[in-house]
């Protein structure tokens, strides 16, 4: 062997050991830009170090913009919207009964999420943007507030109860199949592909009203989402897959106090007739509830 085919060849395991070497950190890169309910609740919840003490079962906690905003209302009480939330006592009997029935997963609406955020679909629809607003929205910075169940989010999480995201299920239809249970928050934009997915599943529980309104597409190569169909677009069409459970319990989606709820049962699992965001603090009885389902 020549020096010249010599030196061709370990110029070619360097180049190669470079390249596995390359490949290696965008792996890793990629793995770790993954959007879980975990990197979510973190991100979002990194600056909020301010606790209200309260006589409450929680935890609550604000950032200091938020403590001084909401400390001036007459009516201050928590959680508000945006807060975050933390069981104090984990060895209570109470957080003991409150953990989850093996092989449930609970759906985060991320793309929801992105629907509401300013510059979205909501500023369209009070016709304070054209429809640019309702295509190449981003869903890279998730707010963990009302509009994507934050709270009860919270609350499941803290609980233990595992979850995947829109994303997951939209890339991966069939994993819903490897749970018993899928429960849904408030996830009203979703797209075909994951509104085939849910329905098809045989145990569903809807924990908000509203879900699966309406229809999106996603973007991967940008994470953005843009409307398809649904909550009047176009003009006279309310929901986007015409889905007769979310048509059912449409109504619902404005009670927002709970009073008489009750699990109803459909034909694959069971809907909640209320939104239980505002009370769950002192309505522990509805997350009871939700484990004899």
């Amino acid at each position: 062997m020549n020096n010249i085919l010599k030196i061709g060849i370990i110029i070619g395991s360097i180049f190669a050991i470079i390249s596995l070497g390359v490949i290696s950190v965008f792996d890793n890169t990629s793995s770790q830009n993954v959007l879980t309910v975990n990197t979510i609740l973190e991100n979002y919840f990194d600056q909020h170090i301010v606790n209200i003490p309260k006589d409450s079962i929680f935890n609550i906690y604000y950032t200091e913009r938020d403590f001084l905003k909401y400390t001036q209302q007459q009516n201050f009480s928590g959680p508000k919207d945006g807060s975050k939330i933390e069981f104090k006592d984990k060895n209570s009997e109470l957080y003991e009964n409150l953990q989850p029935n093996k092989n449930t997963i609970v759906i985060y609406p991320i793309f929801t999420s992105a629907a509401y955020q300013s510059n979205g679909f909501y500023d369209f629809y009070n016709g304070n943007c054209d429809e640019s607003c309702l295509n190449d929205i981003s869903f890279e910075n998730p707010q963990v507030l009302f509009t994507s169940s934050g709270i009860l989010t919270q609350v499941l999480y803290d609980i233990g109860y595992d979850f995947i995201t829109d994303i997951d299920v939209d890339k991966n239809p069939a994993i819903l199949k490897n749970y018993d249970t899928v429960i849904l928050l408030h996830n009203e934009y979703v797209t075909k592909k994951e509104f085939d997915a849910i329905t098809t599943h045989p145990n569903l529980i809807f924990l908000v009203p509203n879900a699966l309104y309406a229809e999106i597409e996603v973007n991967y190569d940008d994470n953005s989402i843009s409307l398809i169909r649904g909550h009047d677009y176009p003009p006279g069409i309310a929901n986007g897959f015409d889905y007769e459970i979310e048509e059912r319990f449409h109504g619902d989606e404005y009670d927002l106090k709970c009073i008489d709820w009750k699990f109803n049962e459909i034909k694959n699992g069971y809907h909640l007739d209320c939104v239980p965001s505002a009370i769950i603090e002192t309505n522990m009885d509805i997350l009871i509830k939700l484990k004899e389902l």
